[in-house]
C-alpha cells in the first residue's frame, strides 16, 4: 500500500493549528476520551492528545466530572495579548525567510533581543526576551542555540591553536 503523504504543511505547524483553534482542542479532547472509553490505553490517548499522561488524566477526570464542558478550556486570566494575529504572521514569516543582516542588525541568528527590538521597531509592540520565547512557541518555532562564529577569525590561525592544544594535553595526561 502507497503512503500517503502531506504537502504545504509541517507536522509543527499542523499542530500549531490544532491547538490554536477552541474546537478543534475540545474535539481532540474527546477523541483521547473515546480511547480510554473504548478501553484504550492512556499512553495510547497520549499519542492521539499530543500532551503528557499526566495531562491525559487531568482531561479524563475534568470529563468525568464535567462532560464535555470539562473538556474546554477555562478563561485565562492575566493581560490580553498586544500583538494581532497578522503581525505574528508577519513575524513568523520573517524569522523563517529573512535574515537579521536584512534589516540592518550585525548577525546572521535571530534571538530574543534582536526580535524584541525588530517587533517594536516594525510592529510598536513591547515584549521581554521571556515572551519572546513563549511567542516563537505559538508559532509552532524553537529556539536553538546558536554557535558563535567570527568572521574576521583566522582559520588557519585557530587549526594550530587547536592542534597545539591538542598536543599539550596529551603530553600532560601521561
Amino acid at each position: 500500500m502507497k503512503k500517503i503523504k502531506i504537502t504545504g504543511f509541517t507536522p509543527e505547524e499542523i499542530e500549531t493549528l490544532l491547538r490554536s483553534k477552541e474546537d478543534y482542542k475540545t474535539a481532540c479532547r474527546l477523541l483521547c476520551i473515546l480511547q480510554l472509553a473504548k478501553g484504550g490505553s492512556s499512553r495510547k490517548a497520549e499519542e492521539l492528545l499530543l500532551m503528557s499522561h499526566n495531562q491525559v488524566c487531568i482531561w479524563a477526570k475534568r470529563f468525568n466530572q464535567y462532560g464535555i464542558e470539562g473538556l474546554k478550556d477555562k478563561i485565562k486570566s492575566g493581560r490580553k495579548p498586544t500583538i494581532k494575529q497578522e503581525q505574528l504572521l508577519f513575524l513568523r514569516q520573517v524569522i523563517l525567510e529573512k535574515k537579521p543582516e536584512e534589516f540592518g542588525y550585525n548577525t546572521g541568528t535571530w534571538t530574543a533581543p534582536l526580535i524584541s527590538d525588530w517587533l517594536y521597531k516594525n510592529c510598536n509592540v513591547k515584549y521581554s526576551d521571556d515572551n519572546i520565547y513563549i511567542l516563537l512557541k505559538k508559532l509552532g518555532l524553537k529556539h536553538k542555540k546558536g554557535k558563535g562564529f567570527y568572521a574576521e577569525a583566522d582559520r588557519e590561525q585557530r587549526q594550530a591553536f587547536a592542534e597545539k592544544i591538542k598536543k599539550t594535553s596529551t603530553n600532560g595526561n601521561r
